[in-house]
């Protein structure tokens, strides 16, 4: 018996196996009373009897009768041992799962973070713990999730960094890095200090592993919840603003969102080719006058073919500045033949379509400066989600957009109407009041109107309508603005100019007409003029004044050089 159990330290043992783990310590005592005198006695450590361990601490010791066969009593006692690591290990994992049920509805709660990082510092006797965030690769400590002394933060290798990624815990001498890995990428981790010597059982890093993986399915629900919420924010504020004011609030809230963003660009199509209109980050000035095919954009640097383009899946490049050739652009009219400088600064790149029942109205582009790895399966899923919804809002402002368009232009000429003019005069009337500068107003009405219109038919006086808005157009300077007013009347806004330049732009308004017929009939117009006057206050509802007198005045003077002598 001397190197092995007897039946009746088997039947102790098989007894103690039916009994739940933390029970065995309190059914052993009477368990061995049981098999008779030459039974050892359980008492306290430091007894100087056959240990009984757990995890490598004494918990017990076996106080042996005289001339007790040793070796039996050594293989019981390490039977108990495998008994109470297995129990130990059962409880353990309870109270791990209990902490990570918690975990559910909770995301990125403060509290709730804190109270898993006490968990596991209470459960396995660590030192502290500190919760790290990820930011363009790089692992960052939130100062809120820091517990006990997490101590200084090591420097990961770049092979350590990359496990990280995967979803691998990390173990050092020092401590554990156990990153929150869901889904995807994982974007949080926390590291833990252990005592000198601490060792990690496969059994302790599954365990971990198991409730860091819940934290991290939490963590990206919560984070989706998040981002669709952020969406219906966005859309109800966009849709309050014109097309060209909700491309800058949309690229921001595209690189607030998606994960591992830094900066962005926004291109919008324009008839055949594709403009920037937003940039974060980015040079505009580099950017501005730039266009891009659509052969360009689609098969150049999206590149994975018109079927993915239409419905609008996300492309992820890697260096870009190195792996695209030969996409080029147009800058003012002119061909470039090369990627623009920025490129080559971008470490990767999410390339999104933004499309609408198969018609891409945009392209996002969101980059990374500084990690070629930062765009997981999580920033794809966020880019897809994002462009669907900026798809439908811009197509929505810019259905919008029209409808004020419409609204503010004159149907027959297609010039702006009074709704516009009365706008435009605020608008003029503020900025030369706040720069200093002078402002004129034409007011012209055709003096022939109802000659032509009761002769020759109302289609040959909407002729002479649009003959007049067009002729009037193509004689004005950049900046200056034409609307018909109403009836046969139009305006002039002349914004930067004096009376007296006003009155060149008039002469060159009769030149403009001099030439042209409607059904052999001349077209003319009387033009009132008024201009802001030195030392001025401008003021809009003045300068409608005076030129409408104006023009008033030069109807009297035509019709007295019409009389006959």
């Amino acid at each position: 018996m001397a190197h092995t159990l007897d039946g009746r330290l088997a039947t102790v043992l098989t007894a103690l196996g039916r009994v739940p783990g933390d029970d065995v310590l309190a059914q052993l005592p009477g368990l061995l009373a049981g098999i008779g005198p030459d039974a050892a006695q359980v008492v306290l450590p430091g007894a100087g009897g056959v240990p009984l361990r757990c995890r490598d601490e004494v918990v017990r010791e076996l106080r042996l009768p005289p001339d007790a066969p040793l070796g039996s009593w050594l293989l019981f006692a390490a039977g108990v041992g495998a008994l109470l690591e297995v129990g130990a290990g059962r409880a353990r994992a309870e109270r791990l799962h209990r902490l990570t049920e918690q975990l559910a509805g909770q995301g990125e709660d403060l509290g709730l973070v804190g109270r898993l990082l006490r968990g596991v510092v209470a459960e396995f006797g660590l030192r502290g713990a500190q919760g790290l965030r990820d930011r363009h690769g790089t692992l960052h400590p939130e100062a809120r999730w820091r517990m006990g002394d997490p101590g200084p933060l090591p420097d990961w290798s770049a092979g350590e960094r990359s496990a990280l990624r995967r979803g691998q815990p990390l173990v050092r001498p020092e401590g554990l890095l156990l990153p929150l890995a869901g889904r995807w990428r994982p974007r949080l981790a926390m590291w833990f200090t252990a005592p000198p010597g601490r060792a990690w059982s496969p059994h302790d890093l599954d365990l971990l592993g198991a409730m860091a993986h819940a934290a991290g399915l939490e963590f990206e629900r919560v984070q989706l919840t998040r981002h669709m919420a952020a969406l219906l924010r966005l859309q109800e504020n966009l849709l309050a603003l014109g097309a060209e004011a909700a491309y800058q609030p949309l690229l921001e809230e595209a690189l607030r969102i998606i994960p591992g963003a830094e900066t962005g660009s926004l291109l919008v199509r324009e008839g055949d080719v594709f403009r920037y209109r937003a940039a974060i980050v980015h040079d505009m000035t580099e950017l501005r006058d730039v266009t891009f095919t659509l052969g360009d954009v689609r098969d150049r640097w999206y590149g994975l073919g018109a079927d993915a383009w239409a419905a609008g899946v996300p492309r992820v490049l890697v260096q870009p500045g190195q792996g695209v050739h030969g996409t080029g652009y147009t800058r003012a009219g002119v061909w470039v033949d090369h990627l623009l400088p920025s490129v080559h600064g971008i470490a990767a790149n999410v390339g999104v379509p933004v499309p609408y029942r198969g018609e891409v109205y945009a392209f996002l582009n969101i980059d990374a400066l500084h990690d070629p790895q930062a765009f997981s399966g999580d920033s794809v899923e966020v880019a897809r989600t994002f462009a669907l919804h900026a798809a439908a809002l811009l197509r929505e402002t810019a259905q919008r957009a029209r409808i004020e368009e419409a609204a503010r232009t004159d149907v027959l000429t297609g010039l702006p109407n009074r709704r516009a003019f009365t706008e435009s005069l605020a608008r003029q009337v503020a900025t030369a009041r706040r720069h200093g500068q002078p402002l004129s107003l034409l007011v012209l009405d055709v003096s022939n109107f109802k000659t032509i219109n009761d002769g020759l038919g109302h289609a040959a006086g909407d002729e002479a309508l649009v003959q007049i808005g067009a002729a009037v157009a193509g004689v004005l300077r950049a900046g200056d603005e034409v609307f018909r007013w109403g009836g046969d009347e139009f305006a002039v806004l002349l914004p930067h100019t004096a009376a007296a330049e006003a009155e060149v732009v008039a002469g060159r308004i009769h030149a403009a007409l001099h030439a042209r017929r409607v059904g052999g009939l001349p077209l003319h117009v009387t033009v009132g003029v008024a201009g802001t006057l030195p030392g001025e206050d401008p003021d809009g509802e003045a300068l409608l004044r005076r030129a409408d007198a104006a023009m008033y005045r030069a109807k009297r003077e035509e019709k007295g050089l019409s009389r006959p002598p």
